[in-house]
């Protein structure tokens, strides 16, 4: 018998671990024990637009409630799909718990598909697993920080690719909330190595992370939430939203109202506070969705030319990302709660990178 995190939809600070009972293989499928996975403000993300954006329709849990999908790596212990060992080491989207059955199709050297008929609607992004022994970027010292950073980097690649396609839009200054969340970081270095022209990168955050937030090097300038009220027209901001934070962005907009130039909202990491905030003057919030613009660059430069350009901005961001975080590893079913639990509290430290070691 095994564990699984499970989430209550409607108050995602309740959770708790249930049983999870192994199921019988059909042909096609594969038992995966997972091994370990991350747990970061992305997933709270999962968890926050679990309904609106599918995420839970992932792993649909049959009491209704939610399986949180975390990335992680896991092995074949068990194969009735054709071209897939026992004993092999994948990398993927896993539910948080010890163990998980795929319907495996499109096995390839490199990678395999998953084709439940319930994820067939699903953003594909998700459904491709990477088979490490060959993949090029693998190492097993390197796990850690693939499994942490890699899932929220590419949404930071393809953010930093808008930004740059519409010239940010007219804006000064791009001020990304939620600054020292691991995806704001990843997408402040792609900005920092990078800088378009005549444009700053602010740091917004708390009182509390803005030390570390300055020591990485990445924002021109620093400012607390506190500080929004005395927000000037100039210099013209974009906002890139990863907070997701009623509150922060109803005083952003009251303040700057028109002389605001947009607002990208990407994450949830202040979900406590992310009902809707009404209407608000200024320009409407827009939605990235990392998937869908995966889609559109792939249709416009082919799998591979894309594999290209987001392989060498990763190899960039891992060197530097890996030293800016310090892996804080728990274990098994009631360590992946406690992780869970000081996620959703915001009780650590901004430099910590969570990881569970689920076996």
């Amino acid at each position: 018998m095994g564990w699984a995190l499970s989430i209550n939809k409607a108050d995602i600070s309740d959770a708790k671990l249930v049983q999870a009972p192994s199921q019988p293989l059909a042909d096609g499928q594969a038992r995966f024990a997972i091994k370990r996975f991350a747990l970061t403000a992305n997933n709270i993300t999962y968890a926050a637009f679990g309904a609106a954006m599918r995420y839970w329709d992932f792993y649909p849990a049959e009491d209704g409630s939610g399986r949180l999908p975390v990335w992680g790596f896991a092995e074949v212990v068990e194969s009735k799909a054709p071209g897939l060992e026992v004993g092999e080491r994948v990398y993927g989207y896993w539910p948080a718990g010890d163990e998980a059955v795929l319907t495996v199709d499109a096995v390839k050297p490199g990678s395999f598909l998953e084709v439940s008929p319930h994820r067939a609607e699903l953003a594909g992004a998700y459904n491709r697993y990477v088979r490490c022994q060959a993949d090029p970027g693998y190492a097993p010292e390197r796990e850690a920080a693939q499994m942490v950073l890699q899932p929220l980097f590419i949404t930071s690649f393809l953010i930093d690719l808008h930004l740059r396609d519409h010239e940010c839009l007219g804006a000064s200054q791009i001020t990304l909330t939620s600054a020292s969340s691991k995806t704001a970081l990843a997408l402040a270095h792609l900005l920092h190595a990078n800088p378009p022209e005549g444009v700053k990168i602010e740091a917004l955050t708390s009182a509390r992370n803005a030390g570390f937030v300055k020591s990485t090097g990445y924002y021109d300038v620093i400012s607390t939430y506190d500080e929004i009220n005395g927000f000037k027209p100039e210099p013209r901001r974009l906002i890139v939203d990863f907070a997701g934070d009623s509150k922060v962005n109803k005083a952003i907009h009251e303040t700057l109202a028109d002389d605001l130039i947009g607002n990208i909202r990407v994450g949830g990491a202040h979900w406590e506070n992310s009902a809707p905030p009404g209407a608000m003057p200024g320009p409407k919030p827009v939605f990235f969705f990392a998937p869908d613009h995966v889609r559109d660059r792939m249709k416009a430069w082919g799998s591979e030319e894309f594999g290209r350009r987001y392989g060498a901005a990763w190899m960039s961001f891992v060197e530097a990302g890996q030293t800016l975080f310090t892996e804080e590893e728990f274990g098994g079913g009631e360590g992946a709660l406690k992780a869970y639990d000081k996620l959703i509290a915001g009780n650590f430290d901004a430099a910590s990178a969570m990881t569970v070691k689920a076996g």
